[in-house]
């Protein structure tokens, strides 16, 4: 099923936000709001405010809320783009040139700090407490991922369960954040509230799962970054922890693995053998197995076409080639 054909339920709202995160570009310095334009013109599938708009829709709210939201959401993962492109020294996301190929490294974090205000204060004009706490909880569970991240000993082996912590700090919170918003703005009751945190946190673990696998199969053309990028960053995901796991005295793996003592032709060969392993299949099998708790977490929340939308949505997440 086609991203767009799961989305109609929603399509109206979604250009509405399109429409809002543009106008959000708006600066008085020229330059900012060009890169910004640039970002939300890049592209991008906007499924962060588009469960966003689907959780807030299985509660009757008002509209001009749950948009807000929505727009909220997506500038803030804006935002988060923008500094991880300057921490991982990227040049191409989604094959366009990214902020800090064109700007010093001070600019570009005052650029993704601009975005991330954007984000707050649409998010405040809400005008409910309890959403901008989750907001704020939000951010500081992805900043501090990054710092953890940064400091993690680089002599450690690769674990599961640092991954599973890392990416819940770089992709699921944001989607937990989006569901649960969306129900405190249409006043959910506790059990829903603990559904839609669940499919949140699930559906934005298995998402970051296949973008690692992607990294490994998927063309620089659609993924918008050459393949294997994570791995050449030092940044070990799991289809690479499940090769290590099964090879854990491979030399060059071994290598990889406390990031060091390894050449390009060394990491160029380990790519190749990771991305025809039976181990990239491991990893999307793992990936099904969280979406299908998520789809269960959504039989508690109330009937009809957008609980289905999300329930496919977790399907396309899972079959996306890019």
């Amino acid at each position: 099923m086609e991203l767009k054909d799961i989305l109609k339920p929603i399509e109206s709202e979604l250009n509405q936000v399109e429409t809002r995160l543009h106008d959000a570009a708006r600066a008085e310095f020229g330059p900012l709001a060009l890169v910004i334009d640039s970002i939300i013109d890049s592209g991008g599938k906007r499924i962060r405010p588009a469960v966003t708009l689907l959780a807030g829709r299985l509660f009757p709210q008002p509209d001009e809320n749950l948009l807000k939201m929505a727009v909220s959401v997506e500038l803030l993962h804006m935002a988060t783009l923008i500094h991880d492109d300057l921490l991982d020294n990227a040049t191409k996301r989604r094959g366009s040139a990214t902020i800090n190929s064109k700007w010093d490294s001070k600019s570009t974090v005052l650029a993704g700090d601009y975005v991330w205000a954007k984000a707050a204060k649409i998010a405040a004009e809400v005008g409910n407490p309890q959403v901008l706490g989750i907001f704020a909880d939000t951010i500081m569970v992805i900043v501090e991922g990054e710092i953890k991240q940064d400091y993690t000993d680089a002599k450690s082996r690769p674990q599961r369960d640092e991954y599973y912590t890392r990416i819940y700090a770089k992709t699921a919170s944001l989607f937990e954040g989006a569901m649960r918003s969306a129900g405190v703005l249409g006043n959910a009751s506790e059990k829903h509230m603990h559904a839609l945190g669940l499919y949140g946190r699930n559906l934005g673990t298995a998402f970051q799962i296949i973008d690692d696998v992607l990294d490994f199969v998927g063309t620089q053309a659609d993924v918008g970054k050459p393949v294997g990028s994570d791995l050449r960053q030092g940044v070990v995901t799991l289809p690479a922890i499940m090769y290590y796991e099964n090879h854990p005295n491979h030399p060059v793996m071994n290598s990889i693995a406390v990031k060091n003592g390894h050449n390009s032709h060394d990491l160029d060969a380990m790519i190749q053998e990771i991305s025809t392993s039976p181990e990239l299949a491991a990893a999307r099998a793992e990936a099904q197995d969280i979406v299908r708790v998520a789809q269960r977490a959504l039989e508690t929340l109330p009937k009809g076409k957008y609980r289905q939308a999300l329930h496919d949505l977790a399907d396309y997440v899972i079959a996306r080639k890019k």
